[in-house]
C-alpha cells in the first residue's frame, strides 16, 4: 500500500499525521466499536472477511459458549479493547499538545468504543466484564492487558472529558475492580486458567492499579485493601520476567500460570536447548504493562512507590533488545540463556498434534523465525515513560523512543512479517499483510505525549 510505504521517508510529525488520517478512515466499525487487526489488501485497509481465511487452520469455535462464525471475527476484534484504550490515550495527548478540537472528538469516539464494549457485559448481568467483542458481540474471553489499556485510556481521558463522560468513566473503573474481585482474579483464557491473584509480576501491577483507580473515585476502603494486598505480594519492582525465568532454570522455582505451556514447548525443542536455555515468547513485552501501571500507581499512591518507580522502569526497559535483531525486526520465538544472558532465534520445528497445542491455537503448534512487531510498539510506550520518570536512563530511553518511531514503515506497522515466506505455514497465511492492533495507536500516543511533555 503506497500510503504505508511512504511512512519510511516521513519525519515524525508527518508520520503521525499520516497514521492519524489512515486510522480515522478505517478503524471504527459502524457499530461504534473499534476494529483491532485489519487486512492490508492492495491499496486499502479493511476488516477481515470470510474469503481471507479460506484454507486457514483456526481455533475450534464450536467448543465456545458464544461460537464465532469464523476466524475473521476473532481477528477483527481480538484487541478491540486495547486498541480503543491506546487510541483514547493518544488523542488525549494530542489534544493536550495541540488543543485541536478534532483530537477531542476522536477521544470521544474511542471512549464510546469502550463504553459499548462495557455495555455488552452490563447487559449480560456482569458489569465490569470487558470481554473481547468478537463479531461485535459478547464473549467469554479477555486478558489483563485489555483492562490495562482500557483503564489507562479512561483515566487519562477523565481529565479532559465532558461531565457525563467523567461520571461514566468513574462507574466503569469502579466496576472493573469490583468484577475482578468477584471472580477472585481468575479467568479462563481460551484453554487455560489465569490466576492473577498468584501473579507477582506484570498482571499483579495491572490489578493493583485498577483497584487504586477505583479507590480514587469510590473512596471505598475495600478497593484500597485489595490494592494493598497486591502491593504486598508484588515482585515487579525488583524482578522482571527474565529474572523469574532465571530462577526457574537455575533454582527450579516454578512460574505460576506458565508451567503447562513450558512443558509443551519443551517437547517442540527436545534436544535443541543447551544447559541454561529456555524458549521465550512474549516475555519482554510485559514491560509495557508494568511501566504504565507503575507510573499511575506512583501518581495515586506516592508513598508506595518511594524509590521504587525508577528501578522498576530501569529493570523492565533494560531488556528491550532481547529477541530483536539489528534490523529492528523482533522474533516472536527466541531462545534465551539464563547463564550468560545471550539469545538466539528459535529454529523451525515440527508441529504438535492439535490436542497438545497451547491455548488450542494453531500458531503455537510449532516454533519459527516469524517476526512480530508488537515489541517495538510496547517499548515505545516504556521508553517515553522511562524518559520522563527514570533520570538514570532518561537520555537512552528518549533516544530509543525516537529510534523506534523513526523505524516505523510499511513493515513495522504490521502484525507479523515472514521475511523469507517460509515461517508462516500456508494454513496461517492470513497472518500476512495485517495492520498491527497496537502500533498505529501507540505511535500516536508516544509521539503526542513526547510533544506534550516537550521531549521532542
Amino acid at each position: 500500500m503506497e500510503a504505508l510505504q511512504q511512512l519510511k521517508h516521513l519525519p515524525l510529525e508527518a508520520k503521525a499525521n499520516r497514521i492519524q488520517a489512515l486510522y480515522e478512515a478505517v478503524i471504527f466499525d459502524e457499530s461504534g466499536i473499534m476494529y483491532s487487526l485489519m487486512k492490508i489488501d492492495g491499496e486499502q485497509i479493511r476488516p477481515f472477511e470470510p474469503k481471507d481465511c479460506v484454507g486457514a487452520e483456526t481455533e475450534r469455535f464450536d467448543r465456545w459458549r458464544y461460537p464465532l462464525q469464523g476466524q475473521w471475527e476473532l481477528l477483527n476484534n481480538e484487541n478491540s479493547i486495547t486498541t480503543s484504550g491506546i487510541y483514547l490515550a493518544s488523542q488525549v495527548y494530542r489534544y493536550k499538545a495541540t488543543g485541536d478540537e478534532a483530537a477531542l472528538e476522536q477521544a470521544g469516539k474511542a471512549f464510546r468504543s469502550l463504553e459499548l464494549i462495557y455495555a455488552l457485559g452490563e447487559q449480560a448481568g456482569k458489569p465490569g466484564w470487558m470481554g473481547k467483542p468478537y463479531g461485535f458481540r459478547l464473549s467469554e474471553q479477555t486478558s489483563g492487558d485489555q483492562y490495562l489499556d482500557a483503564s489507562v485510556g479512561l483515566f487519562l481521558y477523565h481529565g479532559i472529558a465532558p461531565e457525563p463522560h467523567r461520571r461514566k468513566i468513574e462507574t466503569m473503573l469502579i466496576a472493573f475492580a469490583d468484577y475482578w474481585r468477584s471472580i477472585d482474579y481468575q479467568i479462563i483464557y481460551f484453554t487455560s486458567t489465569r490466576n492473577y491473584k498468584v501473579d507477582r509480576l506484570a498482571f499483579n501491577s495491572v490489578v493493583l492499579m485498577i483497584n487504586l483507580m477505583a479507590y480514587r473515585f469510590s473512596g471505598n476502603e475495600v478497593h484500597l485493601r485489595e490494592a494493598g494486598y497486591f502491593m504486598e505480594q508484588s515482585r515487579w519492582h525488583h524482578e522482571n520476567n527474565q529474572d523469574a525465568w532465571k530462577n526457574r532454570v537455575l533454582h527450579g522455582v516454578p512460574i505460576p500460570n506458565r508451567e503447562e505451556t513450558i512443558r509443551t514447548f519443551n517437547k517442540l525443542l527436545e534436544g535443541q536447548l543447551q544447559d541454561g536455555e529456555y524458549l521465550c515468547w512474549e516475555s519482554t513485552i510485559h514491560g509495557k504493562f508494568v511501566a504504565k501501571a507503575a507510573e499511575i500507581i506512583a501518581q495515586l499512591s506516592p508513598d508506595w512507590m518511594k524509590e521504587k518507580l525508577e528501578p522498576t522502569l530501569v529493570k523492565w526497559w533494560s531488556v528491550w533488545s532481547l529477541g530483536i535483531g539489528d534490523d529492528l525486526l523482533p522474533y516472536y520465538y527466541f531462545i534465551y540463556n539464563a547463564y550468560d544472558e545471550s539469545w538466539r532465534p528459535a529454529p523451525i520445528t515440527p508441529r504438535l498434534p492439535e490436542a497438545e497445542r497451547p491455548l488450542g491455537k494453531p500458531f503455537f503448534s510449532y516454533t519459527s523465525q516469524a517476526r512480530w512487531m508488537e515489541p517495538l510498539s510496547r517499548f515505545m510506550a516504556v521508553s517515553v515513560i522511562a524518559a520522563l520518570r527514570a533520570p538514570s536512563i532518561a537520555d537512552d530511553a528518549k533516544r530509543l523512543a525516537l529510534r523506534l518511531m523513526d523505524s516505523v514503515d510499511d513493515v513495522r506497522i504490521r502484525w507479523f512479517y515472514d521475511p523469507d515466506g517460509k515461517q508462516l505455514i500456508p494454513e496461517l497465511a492470513y497472518m500476512n499483510n495485517v495492520l498491527s492492533s497496537e502500533m498505529p495507536a501507540t505511535y500516536l500516543a508516544t509521539f503526542w505525549r513526547g510533544r506534550y511533555e516537550k521531549l521532542w
